[in-house]
């Protein structure tokens, strides 16, 4: 999988949030560069109202990657070597930002 539309990545991003143990928030911010889904996670940012972490998919690469921001974008991990599809694994590095927490 190299080419991922936006369906596609709101759908794998449905998956990885299906496998986490803690409630998380599928959104789209319209006045990002590109509109693509993010997942939102974490204790809720008073100023957004969103969760203050988030992850996603850089799917406007020649090779997608997905990423986490922790902290309101002030810490980046980003997991080049994890497919795309690779849910599973996506979502137990989440996890694992959270049980420091």
């Amino acid at each position: 999988m190299t080419t991922l539309t936006t369906s596609d990545v709101a759908a794998l991003l449905d998956d990885v949030a299906q496998l986490l143990p803690f409630p998380t928030t599928l959104y789209t911010d319209m006045g990002a560069d590109s509109w693509a889904p993010q997942l939102y996670f974490g204790p809720v940012d008073p100023a957004s109202e969103l969760p203050a972490h988030r992850a996603g998919i850089d799917a406007d690469t020649v090779r997608p990657v997905w990423w986490i921001d922790l902290d309101g974008g002030t810490r980046t991990i980003l997991l080049d070597e994890v497919t795309p599809d690779d849910v599973c694994n996506v979502a137990a590095r989440i996890a694992a930002t959270q049980q420091c927490e």
